[in-house]
């Protein structure tokens, strides 16, 4: 943790290669740092988020309009838009997201669907079990096997 300001570092750290640790705290405002090949990710990854999430992401990163015009535009408070942009970037950009990302088109069907509703697309749950038609319980049992799966390569990989 860096003491200063109070954030945590992640290691590799935004310049670092394609497969490096991102701070979603440090990365989040890409445009302004210009970090190419970072907001390149959260543009292709945006593909595989909810079509609202997916055309704030792209007006920001890759059409590069400003948070105040975007908030202006769907009528939110400007501090609104941005804490919304943030969150979204940390979903994209966590290690969580990529694993989905890469495997879903492996698992069963049901499972493929709870994972994207939940990971993906950021749904709650409960949200999932009702798009989905899906008891509560059945979400539940299959995000608890995507976690296992995630915490089992997580922990291989180090």
């Amino acid at each position: 943790m860096d003491v200063q300001s109070g954030r945590r570092r992640a290691s590799g750290g935004i310049g670092s290669g394609g497969g490096g640790l991102i701070d979603p705290d440090a990365a989040w405002d890409l445009r302004r740092k210009q970090r190419r090949e970072v907001v390149e990710r959260v543009v292709e990854r945006a593909e595989l988020l909810t079509p609202g999430d997916r055309a704030l992401v792209l007006a920001y990163f890759r059409d590069q309009q400003h948070a105040s015009d975007i908030a202006r535009l769907a009528g939110e408070p400007v501090r609104a838009m941005r804490r919304r942009l943030r969150k979204l970037v940390e979903r994209v950009l966590s290690p969580r997201f990529q694993f989905v990302a890469s495997r879903r088109l492996a698992w069963p069907p049901t499972r493929r669907r709870v994972a994207c509703s939940c990971v993906l697309e950021g749904y709650t749950l409960r949200e999932t079990s009702r798009r989905l038609g899906l008891s509560l319980h059945s979400v539940r049992r299959h995000h608890d096997a995507i976690q296992a799966m995630f915490e089992d390569e997580a922990g291989g990989a180090r």
